[in-house]
């Protein structure tokens, strides 16, 4: 009788645990320790979910993961809600085009990663604590949302759209003074190259230039700057490029760079780290410490802007 008892037993069990271990075949894994972690950490939840394409996204989730890659999480928390703001603009103007190229997200997983249990705890809570607090808000203008450009430490200026685009849909993206910036250690950076080398990079960008490596610094000069000291445009000989090709292909911090010869060689010092449109971080950053809120950093930076709920 005991037999059949311990039989029967093992039959149920059997039966019980062979789907569960067919489930974790075909999920490929799915269940590893870091689902386990999350789960522990985080627990079950419902959020929001928005059908794209064939998709869904979860948009609050998703959300946390833009702002994640995007700013310092040890800043101020009104200058994370205002960025929690300019990224639920990104995400709410990308979803709504054809084509849905959503912007950069980072996952439970490799936030989880990236940060350790401990780390991740802290940071979470602090970005889940930015989207609830600015729930729905977005960046509009004339009703609509705007194209919401940030950086990480302006030139001491933002820069016009209208100047550095030449475009005229974007007016609230003027020139505004963001003389916190100064004291940011990325504010200033400087470079020295040696003449040959100068040279060899500029006919990179400029193969038909002919200039000689003695006289480089003399036939490679800024002509014009935007209102923010940005480059706008840089002549290298008989040819003109931007100041952004120049900038991306020396790989510049900013396009805010001055060329001078010092000591035979050529010294590039750039002010600023980004294109120096729109919203500063670090200068609104310096701004929160003050005690300005959120919304008064983003009115500060875009002008002429609502915060509306979508």
């Amino acid at each position: 009788m005991k037999e059949k008892i311990k039989t029967f037993l093992a039959v149920c069990v059997l039966i019980l645990t062979v789907p569960y271990i067919v489930t974790l075949l075909f999920q490929n894994n799915q269940t590893g320790p870091d689902r386990e972690k999350l789960r522990d950490v985080l627990g079950e939840n419902t959020p929001q979910v928005m059908e794209t394409g064939d998709e869904e996204l979860d948009v609050e989730e998703y959300l946390t993961g833009i702002v994640a890659k995007e700013i310092p999480l040890d800043y101020q928390m009104e200058t994370i809600k205002a960025q929690t703001v300019i990224a639920r603009t990104e995400l709410t103007a990308a979803l709504a085009t054809e084509e849905k190229i959503l912007p950069e997200s980072m996952s439970r997983e490799e936030m989880l990663e990236l940060w350790g249990q401990d780390g991740f705890e802290e940071n979470y809570r602090i970005l889940t604590a930015a989207a609830e607090a600015t729930r729905g808000e977005i960046l509009c203008y004339d009703k609509n949302p705007i194209q919401a450009a940030f950086h990480a430490v302006s030139a001491g200026k933002t820069r016009s759209a209208r100047e550095a685009l030449q475009r005229e849909d974007e007016p609230y993206l003027e020139c505004v003074d963001s003389g916190m910036d100064i004291p940011s250690p990325d504010f200033l950076k400087v470079i020295f190259l040696e003449k040959e080398e100068f040279l060899k990079k500029v006919k990179e960008i400029c193969p038909e230039f002919q200039g000689e490596a003695e006289k480089i610094a003399e036939s490679v000069v800024v002509a014009e700057r935007d209102s923010g000291d940005y480059a706008t445009k840089v002549t290298v000989g008989e040819q003109t490029i931007t100041g952004e090709e120049f900038r991306n292909h020396f790989k510049l911090n900013s396009s805010c760079f001055y060329l001078k010869e010092v000591e035979n060689q050529v010294r590039i010092v750039t002010k600023g780290l980004g294109h120096g449109l729109g919203f500063s971080q670090y200068g609104a950053n310096a701004l929160a410490k003050e005690g300005k809120d959120y919304k008064a950093l983003l009115e500060y930076y875009y002008k002429d802007i609502s915060i509306e709920e979508k």
